[in-house]
């Protein structure tokens, strides 16, 4: 009588891999008697199985080499057993032979054309069904090794395509930073993975008489992040290229500079003058954050954002901070003078988000330091994060001689404190000194 339990048969061989184990499902005694008798001759180690519903258990546990499936075993029909494993990544590489009567050509051409791949037909031969055994054994392998193959290929393509990206990354990071007379600039990237979704940059603006830095985080990491931080990038640098008269301002409305309704142009310009590259400061967060909710709000992507713009002949900086964690402005003697906190919204993240631009200063010997979360958020094997404290203990020792040693302090004390754990986050650090 059938039994709901599996049945082994041949050699119990301790050492059996898939290769050497085969199939049986059948509702048969006598059918299953008789394979395994046969099979077991030839050193198979055997599974058995009374019913369709039972053989695909053990067809996703044991994954053997061939299966011997009898048309008309019970539970699930053979032509769905057939469909099942043919569906199956796992499973559609071994080989499936159906066991049938003379009469039962239409559902043996029904099985092939679920993707079984030969047939026996009662009474069986035993040398054929060896013969056919190994046959479908080798094409097993065969199958096995042009699928690790065809992965190996997927694997290699996908390298690639990343390595590729994490190229056309870099390329958008400034090849050198400005360094205008009277200050000393330096910044340092560490992506988590291949690629990143943090970014810096830095350039000059107004024609040469301002330069801008930018220091940004998109909200996620890898491929995606990646795609969203080129497309801000892109946009910041290129809006922030961007100046535009008063009068067009105007129409954008008091929130994006222009002049509160009902007052003329002539009155705004009496009130208040704006600065020099003041307008392109704004430009380049107001406008990226209209195009990417305008068109990418669905993405649910943002980036918190720094932008900060030097007067190098004075040190008075004007600054947007779209979320960003806020830059530290040091002192000649190593102290915090000012953090310079947000002034909006991340960039991307709500339509017509209004942005206000702050004011700072610094003086000789100072140091604008700005960083993304991945420096705080840095962890330790144990999990434990570098922290904001520790951060600001760093910063506070022994004044730096220059910007690129402020970087250096942090890169090194971040690499100790990761040590051996998987680096948790993007890294990314920009320092603008003030020498005279």
């Amino acid at each position: 009588m059938p039994t709901d339990k599996p049945q082994t048969g041949g050699r119990q061989n301790q050492t059996a891999t898939p290769a050497d184990t085969l199939l049986i499902i059948s509702g048969s005694e006598n059918d299953r008697n008789f394979l395994g008798h046969s099979l077991e001759e030839a050193g198979y180690q055997l599974l058995m199985a009374v019913d369709g519903d039972q053989g695909l258990e053990m067809l996703k546990t044991h994954k053997p080499a061939v299966v011997l499936l009898d048309l008309h075993a019970p539970g699930l029909a053979a032509e769905q057993l057939v469909a099942q494993i043919s569906s199956d990544d796992a499973l559609r590489i071994i080989p499936v032979i159906i066991l049938a009567g003379r009469d039962d050509n239409e559902r043996i051409e029904a099985c092939l054309g679920q993707g079984a791949d030969d047939y026996l037909v009662r009474p069986y031969s035993p040398t054929l069904l060896k013969a056919q055994v190994r046959e479908f054994q080798e094409i097993r392998q065969r199958r096995l090794e042009e699928r690790e193959a065809s992965k190996q290929r997927l694997r290699d393509k996908i390298e690639h395509d990343v390595e590729i990206a994490r190229e056309i990354q870099l390329n958008f990071l400034p090849r050198e930073l400005p360094q205008p007379e009277g200050w000393d600039v330096a910044a340092y990237f560490a992506p988590a993975r291949e690629v990143a979704g943090d970014f810096y940059d830095a350039f000059p603006m107004a024609q040469g008489r301002r330069v801008g830095f930018v220091i940004a985080d998109v909200c996620d990491k890898g491929v995606g992040a990646a795609l969203f931080m080129a497309l801000a990038r892109s946009l910041t640098r290129a809006f922030a290229s961007q100046n535009y008269s008063t009068n067009l301002m105007d129409g954008l409305g008091p929130e994006f500079g222009g002049r509160p309704t009902g007052e003329s142009s002539t009155e705004t310009r009496r009130r208040r003058l704006p600065s020099i590259g003041s307008m392109a400061l704004q430009n380049a967060v107001v406008l990226t954050n209209a195009y990417i909710t305008t068109n990418h709000l669905e993405l649910n992507y943002f980036a918190t954002l720094f932008f900060g713009m030097v007067d190098p002949l004075t040190g008075s900086m004007s600054y947007i901070n779209g979320g960003h964690c806020p830059p530290i402005i040091l002192g000649a003697d190593g102290k915090v003078k000012t953090t310079l906190k947000a002034t909006g919204t991340p960039v991307g993240m709500m339509p017509d988000a209004v942005y206000t631009i702050g004011e700072a200063q610094l003086e000789p010997g100072d140091i604008l330091f700005g960083y993304s979360d991945g420096v705080t958020d840095a962890r330790n094997p144990a999990g434990k994060m570098y922290t904001e404290k520790r951060m600001l203990e760093l910063l506070q020792g022994k004044p730096p001689e220059s910007a690129q040693e402020v970087l250096m302090r942090f890169k090194h004390a971040l690499n100790e404190h990761i040590s051996t754990a998987d680096q948790y986050d993007d890294i990314t650090m920009i320092a603008v000194r003030r020498l005279v």
